[in-house]
C-alpha cells in the first residue's frame, strides 16, 4: 500500500465515525438531538459498543480488559487502530499499554487531573489502569497502538534490558506500584516515525501471514528511532521525576533476578541495606522482596506459556529455593497452580 492509499484509508469515514459525527452535530440544537435520539438504532449502538450517554452506557465497561480487544487474535501482542473521530468524551481505563500517536492534526488528552494538548507527531504512552479520556472533534487522525501487558516482559525484553527513559517507564509499570501516568515524546513531526507508524497501521490492516512478527519488528524500529532522536524530549508528570539511580537498580534486579540479594545490591550501589530498602519502598511502592518475586513470577509465566519445561525445572531456573515454595507463591499471586495456568489456553484471561 502506497502513502496515498494509506492517507485515503485513514481519512475515509467509517460507519461508526459517520454515526458519531451526526450525533456530534445534532447536539448543537436541542430539537435536532431529540430527533437523532428518536431515530437511533439501539441494537446497532449496543452491538457496536458505541458511546451515547443520553441513551445508555450500561453496555460499555469503563475498564477494558485484554480479552475484550485481543480475544479474536489472542496470539497477537500488538493491535494498531484508528481512533474514531467525534467519539464522545468517555472516561476509561484498560488492562494493556496504549500508545496514542497524532498522525495528523491534534487531540486533547485528559489523564487523571491533567489536560494535555497533543499535536502532529506527538506520542503519548499510557500504562494500564490509568483513567483517561481523548477528544477528537475534527478531521485529525489519531492512531492507537495497543500492547498486551501480560506478555510485555517476554515480547519486549530487549527494551527493558537497557537503561533508557522508556525502559525506566515500562519497568516501573511492570514491577512497582509507583509509576508515571504517562510519558510523552514531542517528535516535531519526525518523518521516520510517521512512516513507521503508517507501516504499523498497514500491516495490522492487511493481517497476512507473519504480520504478528512484522508488527513486533516495526514497533522495535519505532522505539529505536524514538530513543535515538527524541529521548531528550521525553515529558513525564512533574510529580514523578525521572530517577536514574532507581532505574539502574531496577534494571540490575531484572538482569540478575536469579541470584541478586539486598546485600549485594546495596554494596554495588554504595548504600547501606536499611537505607536502600527504604529508598526502594519509597520510590517504587513495593519492597525489594516483592519486586524480585514479581520479576521471577513474570519469568515463570513466560516459561509456562512458551516452553514444555517441567514445573520443578522452571522453579529451579528462576531461582526459587524449592518447588513447593514456588508453587505456593505462584498460587497465592494468581489463584491457581502453575500447572493449571499452563493448561488454560490464554493464561488467566
Amino acid at each position: 500500500m502506497h502513502i496515498e492509499e494509506l492517507e485515503k484509508l485513514l481519512n475515509a469515514y467509517t460507519e461508526d465515525e459517520l454515526f458519531y459525527r451526526d450525533y456530534y452535530e445534532s447536539k448543537k440544537d436541542t430539537s435536532k438531538l431529540q430527533a437523532f435520539l428518536e431515530c437511533a438504532d439501539l441494537s446497532y449502538i449496543k452491538d457496536r459498543f458505541l458511546v451515547v450517554p443520553e441513551i445508555s452506557t450500561s453496555h460499555i465497561s469503563t475498564f477494558i480488559k485484554e480479552e475484550d480487544l485481543f480475544s479474536n487474535n489472542y496470539s497477537v501482542d500488538i493491535l494498531v487502530l484508528k481512533h474514531n473521530r467525534y467519539t464522545p468524551v468517555f472516561k476509561h481505563k484498560h488492562e494493556f499499554f496504549e500508545m496514542i500517536y497524532v498522525y495528523s492534526g491534534q487531540c486533547t488528552q485528559a489523564i487523571t487531573e491533567e489536560t494535555i494538548l497533543l499535536s502532529e507527531g506527538d506520542l503519548c504512552i499510557i500504562p494500564p489502569k490509568v483513567e483517561h479520556t481523548i477528544e477528537v472533534f475534527d478531521e485529525s487522525i489519531i492512531l492507537n497502538v495497543l500492547i498486551k501487558r501480560s506478555t510485555f516482559n517476554d515480547t519486549f525484553l530487549e527494551i527493558l534490558k537497557h537503561e533508557t527513559v522508556l525502559s525506566s517507564f515500562f519497568n516501573k509499570v511492570l514491577y512497582t506500584e509507583n509509576y508515571s501516568n504517562y510519558i510523552i515524546f514531542k517528535t516535531n513531526r519526525n518523518h521516520n516515525l510517521k512512516e513507521l507508524m503508517g507501516r504499523l497501521y498497514i500491516e495490522h490492516h492487511i493481517n497476512k501471514k507473519y504480520s504478528a512478527n512484522i508488527l513486533y519488528n516495526l514497533l522495535m524500529l519505532f522505539f529505536g528511532y524514538l530513543l535515538r532522536e527524541h529521548e531528550g524530549q521525553a515529558i513525564l508528570p512533574k510529580s514523578l521525576p525521572k530517577s536514574e539511580k532507581m532505574l539502574s537498580i531496577l534494571s540490575y534486579m531484572q538482569n540478575n533476578y536469579k541470584t541478586v540479594t539486598l546485600g549485594e545490591l546495596s554494596h554495588r550501589f554504595h548504600f547501606t541495606e536499611s537505607y536502600l530498602s527504604k529508598m526502594i519502598k519509597t520510590s517504587l511502592g513495593l519492597t525489594f522482596s516483592e519486586i524480585l518475586q514479581t520479576i521471577k513470577l513474570n519469568k515463570a509465566i513466560e516459561l509456562l506459556m512458551s516452553s514444555n519445561m517441567k514445573i520443578h525445572n522452571i522453579s529451579e531456573s528462576i531461582g526459587f529455593e524449592n518447588n513447593t515454595h514456588f508453587i505456593r507463591t505462584f498460587k497465592k499471586a494468581y489463584g491457581i497452580s502453575p500447572n493449571q495456568y499452563r493448561k488454560k489456553p490464554d493464561g488467566l484471561n
